[in-house]
């Protein structure tokens, strides 16, 4: 549940820092915590199985347990104290934002809103202990670090918090698609992979009608950072000047946009996701107006967006790749 930097629909950003934070709610809220933090799961659960069940033909891996994990200090300081009540929050800790369905955790009992504090004894206490004036990714990102640099089948143990109790619970990581995937919180239908992480907007996990959909575009950000579509990107723009950066890297990324159109609704199907909605959902979301303005410089026209999601599901119905 993090707020990432702007962006338009299923676009790629340059790898950089993350600068993940929480700063804007409704008035009601802890009730709309609670309700982003079933998004985060309903996120977590259809990224966990896109990426294990394509662990056999992703270009990158990682090993993973399969959960996403939160701190107070991502949350503006007007809201850490609704952020507390809600989910018990740690002035230190992280603590477990979401648990992935049929994941290492999941079968560990590890459980949302347990506090994190420690990696095979590597305490992950967070020095500002929320203190930050702004609200900040980094205590996040570095707990997410310490769980993703973990040995593939090698059991880990976690010392976590719940209730008050101190429990040591071991996982064993599996090794899944490398890419991590997160819900953003914020009125705008986005998508983006920056190399590392790919955020869904809250709205857009709304605006899709099955998780048919919500499945299509999540693995196709995820194809993105497995294609290392961003820093390709970025390399094409700062060789090609100022002049022309525009021209070259908007022709690059159509033709990125295809590609991740195709390894996505390959890695859908792979999933069990029903890909056959591919050409009509990317061509309803390609055309979603007042979008549409603005993609045409950055992602293919809509009818070439469909035409390349039809070759790729006849392909697949071809080769019954879909299992």
């Amino acid at each position: 549940m993090r707020l990432w930097a702007p962006c338009i629909l299923v676009a790629l950003s340059a790898p950089a820092a993350s600068v993940n934070s929480y700063t804007k709610v409704s008035d009601d809220t802890q009730a709309s915590l609670l309700a982003l933090q079933r998004d985060d799961q309903r996120v977590a659960g259809i990224a966990w199985r896109i990426a294990s069940r394509n662990a056999d033909s992703c270009p990158k891996l990682w090993a993973s347990i399969g959960v996403s994990l939160q701190h107070v200090s991502q949350y503006a300081p007007a809201y850490r104290a609704s952020a507390q009540a809600a989910f018990g929050l740690d002035d230190s800790y992280p603590s477990i934002l979401a648990v992935a369905e049929g994941s290492p955790a999941s079968a560990a009992g590890l459980k949302p809103n347990d506090t994190v504090r420690a990696v095979n004894g590597v305490d992950l206490a967070d020095k500002s202990r929320g203190q930050k004036s702004t609200a900040s990714y980094d205590a996040v990102s570095a707990a997410m670090a310490a769980l993703e640099a973990l040995p593939d089948q090698s059991t880990a143990i976690l010392s976590i918090e719940r209730g008050g109790q101190r429990l040591d619970v071991s996982v064993t990581p599996q090794s899944v698609c490398r890419s991590r995937v997160e819900l953003a919180p914020g009125d705008a239908i986005n998508a983006n992979a920056n190399g590392l992480v790919a955020q869904i907007s809250g709205r857009l996990v709304n605006w899709v009608e099955s998780d048919d959909e919500l499945a299509l575009v999540i693995a196709h950000e995820m194809a993105h950072n497995l294609l290392d579509h961003p820093k390709k990107l970025n390399e094409k723009s700062a060789l090609s000047g100022l002049a022309t950066s525009l021209g070259l890297s908007g022709k690059a990324q159509r033709q990125m946009e295809l590609d991740a159109d195709r390894m996505g609704i390959i890695m859908a199907a792979t999933a069990g996701y029903n890909y056959k909605i591919a050409p009509d959902f990317w061509a309803r979301l390609n055309s979603n107006a007042p979008l549409a303005s603005f993609l045409a410089t950055s992602h293919p026209t809509t009818r070439a967006r469909r035409e390349n999601a039809q070759r790729v599901v006849d392909e697949i119905g071809s080769k019954n790749l879909n299992r």
